[in-house]
């Protein structure tokens, strides 16, 4: 057949197939007539014709495993590419399975969930159950969460496996199981484990789709493939009505939401097969060179010969709505599918042997998802943790712990520029972070009160049927304006977690910013959740700015901004250029305050001072680990100082603070010549040279001082080295044949004692 003729019949098929219904009755768990069918496409040609089609496919070796009812067999039939039907009747054949639903010597949902319980019950320290939410078919989705202190979040990489998404592929939910099993058992007697446990909180999603387990189906009881129905880059594959329909995925989405996984491995049956981001489009993501290393890495300590490993668009067969391509596009997880087993049912007997040539693998990324670069991002007044969004380099964003504030981001070893945003935060930029060989490198972060909020992460997209003429930048939708567009495409849509809720205030709440030289038009939604229901706040054409209050909302955390449709579809930048979201935050009336933030800097020593305190009237801070600090202070013209007491540090400068806002200013400390003591009696004291060499003298300030007072010199460990009376004006305490160090001076009257320290060098 010419492909002029393909074509041609194309186009009286397609509209065939879309009246075809793909509902599944509640007796049955496959769509009626549904067969497991082999297609040997022969040509890209063939490839797409089978995309075009909306065929729900797996890539073999060699072939296409294909989930076909007749007509759609017969539509394959007539634009003639081979096939060969595998099981007749999947509708049939599971039931041959009876009640257990699976092979026999698998593991069924009420016995995953029974040993699932009876981990947490017996390791109630490190495993904690969660029970996520309800799917189809009345089954509650559970996860374990295993950890040194599971049932509490601290500064930890974060690392996530799931099993079972396709409920006849047996084999994830096995993996699962044994794994947390193992990681359960092998506490304090195996080493690798043990510090695996103690440094790492590891999330173990041991069935995603009991439904689909319990039935022997790849889909739910709703008839979706769970792995069509991911809001990236959704696109209506898998009987997927739109994007995040199914209770099942709500649950896989809010569970990736609300953690800050590093590594995501989600494991699969059908072919043997390591498929990384992206699955929807053949260029390679900004992070590819991390996917494929780790991917090397798995494959490398996998019990396995040789194990492929590629991008799943490439690699494998094309799809649209994958977990894996929203865990990466959507929140910057490294995130992939593991194929485990040429069969989805192989027998009971190679249950343990597939599981032992992934557990090795398993804890390798367990231990590498806390590589790279870590810290913890805090309110530089308060020093309370911030939920902020992470750029580096030109990989796709990630997001830090709004409760602990960490963030962990796998990296190569190398330098990399990082900028950090926050709402309500001023936007802090790092160059040329050094990331080690092994382990992590540490970048603690204080934000500093502003008054920006943008879009903190794109949480759903389609670009309908694809536009591999775009770039389909994502992450150019996040952050503050600058000047690199994310294009919608035309008819496309994007859903924006605004990462705290826009209020409702006097005049307009948010502003669309366009990056394009010809403004074109677009609609603008609000919704306080994920899903909706979104409430029209206008349509517009370019930068534009928009009132909450026609949406009836007196707040709103997410933005739904669609095309109106103008315009080519398969070109490059087609659609709405859309550079950022932003949510007005109103600056309150002017007070009587504003910020200084600045470093503290040694003159002598060239270099940041920590631990300094910096204080300006009756208000005080301490310098951070980078000698960086805030501090609140009175408007006009005041005096602020910094002092760093162990080394002798002083410095003062003369600042004009303006209201309600933040003038950076460092402040230069030098090591002091003299150290001012308390007033002691009648008078006062100060000691000099600090640091002294071979002696030190203590002086009066006044003439007036004429009280007999005591000295005493004592080490820094307590043991007194030096004693003697202050009588005259002026004491020499000699010090030469003393070591080197801080000492401590006390002078006392027998009734009060006035202390110092002394630095010999």
């Amino acid at each position: 057949m010419s492909f002029i003729s393909r074509f041609t019949m194309r186009w009286f098929i397609l509209p065939l197939l879309m009246l075809i219904s793909v509902t599944v009755s509640a007796q049955q768990p496959w769509r009626e007539g549904e067969m497991q069918v082999r297609v040997y496409p022969v040509n890209a040609e063939d490839y797409a014709i089978i995309r075009q089609l909306g065929l729900n496919a797996d890539e073999c070796d060699g072939f296409l495993r294909c989930y076909l009812t007749p007509s759609e067999l017969a539509a394959v039939n007539a634009f003639g590419i081979p096939a060969e039907t595998e099981i007749p009747d999947l509708n049939q054949w599971s039931a041959s399975f009876g009640p257990r639903g699976v092979p026999s010597g698998y593991y069924t949902v009420a016995e995953l969930n029974e040993i699932a319980d009876s981990l947490a019950l017996n390791f109630p320290d490190i495993c904690t159950l969660h029970e996520l939410g309800m799917a189809t078919g009345f089954n509650v989705l559970k996860a374990l969460k295993i950890s040194d202190n599971s049932a509490t979040d601290e500064n930890e990489a974060e690392v996530l496996f799931d099993g079972g998404i396709h409920g006849d592929e047996v084999g994830g939910p096995e993996n699962m199981i044994r794994f947390a099993r193992d990681l359960c058992l092998g506490y304090g007697t195996d080493e690798q484990i043990t510090s695996l446990v103690n440094n790492r909180e590891i999330w173990v999603y041991y069935c995603v789709n009991p439904y689909g387990r319990e039935n022997m189906t790849r889909y739910n009881a709703n008839g979706v493939d769970i792995n069509r129905d991911g809001g990236y880059m959704w696109n209506a594959e898998g009987n997927s009505p739109s994007a995040f329909s199914q209770p099942e995925t709500k649950v896989y989405r809010n569970l990736l939401c609300s953690n800050q996984f590093v590594i995501h491995c989600s494991y699969h049956s059908g072919t043997e097969f390591i498929s990384y981001p992206w699955s929807y489009r053949a260029s390679p993501t900004p992070d590819n060179e991390i996917h494929d290393f780790l991917a090397s890495e798995y494959a490398a300590h996998s019990g396995y010969t040789n194990i492929p490993y590629e991008q799943g668009y490439t690699g494998m067969y094309a799809i649209n709505g994958s977990t894996k391509d929203f865990g990466y596009g959507a929140l910057g997880v490294i995130s992939w599918s593991v194929e485990i087993s040429v069969s989805k049912q192989p027998a009971a007997s190679q249950i343990v042997p597939y599981y032992l040539k992934n557990r090795e693998s398993m804890l390798t990324m367990t231990d590498y998802a806390g590589w790279g670069l870590e810290g913890v991002i805090t309110d530089a007044l308060t020093g309370e943790p911030l939920p902020a969004t992470l750029y580096i380099e030109d990989y796709f964003p990630f997001a830090s712990d709004p409760e602990v504030g960490d963030y962990h981001k796998f990296l190569l070893p190398g330098y990399y520029n990082l900028r950090v945003e926050a709402n309500g935060y001023a936007t802090r930029t790092f160059s040329q972070v050094m990331i080690p060989e092994t382990g992590s490198a540490i970048l603690n972060v204080s934000m500093t009160p502003s008054t920006a909020q943008f879009a903190r992460r794109m949480i759903t997209c389609q670009i309908p049927n694809n536009n591999f003429n775009d770039e389909g930048n994502t992450p150019a939708a996040t952050g503050s304006p600058d000047n690199v567009r994310y294009s919608l495409g035309r008819m496309g849509y994007a859903v924006l977690d605004m990462g705290t809720p826009v209020v409702d205030g006097e005049g307009n709440d948010i502003i669309v910013y366009e990056n394009d030289a010809t403004p074109e038009g677009y609609f603008l939604y609000a919704g306080q959740t994920m899903d909706g229901p979104w409430e029209l706040l206008g349509n517009a054409t370019g930068n534009h700015e928009f009132d909450l209050l026609a949406s009836g909302l007196p707040d709103a955390r997410y933005i739904k901004i669609k095309d109106d449709g103008d315009g080519q579809s398969q070109v490059a930048d087609a659609g709405f250029d859309l550079d950022a979201v932003e949510g007005i935050i109103r600056i309150p009336p002017a007070d009587s305050t504003g910020f200084i933030e600045g470093y503290v800097m040694s003159v002598e020593l060239g270099e940041a001072v920590a631990g300094a305190t910096v204080s300006c009237g009756q208000r005080t801070t301490m310098s951070d680990e980078y000698g960086f600090f805030i501090l609140e202070a009175d408007t006009g013209r005041v005096e602020i100082c910094a002092s760093y007491p162990f080394a002798f540090m002083y410095g003062c400068d003369s600042v004009t603070v303006t209201p309600s806002d933040t003038l950076t200013n460092n402040i230069e400390v030098r090591i002091m010549e003299a150290t001012l003591m308390e007033p002691a009696a009648q008078g006062q004291y100060f000691i000099y040279p600090v640091p002294a060499g071979d002696y030190f003298i203590i002086a009066a300030t006044t003439a007036g001082s004429r009280e007999i007072l005591n000295y005493k010199l004592y080490s820094s460990t307590g043991i007194k080295v030096s004693s003697g009376r202050l009588i005259n004006q002026e004491t020499t305490v000699v010090t030469k044949n003393l070591p080197k160090g801080i000492y401590l001076l006390n002078i006392s009257n027998g009734i009060k004692s006035w202390p110092a320290k002394v630095l010999l060098r």
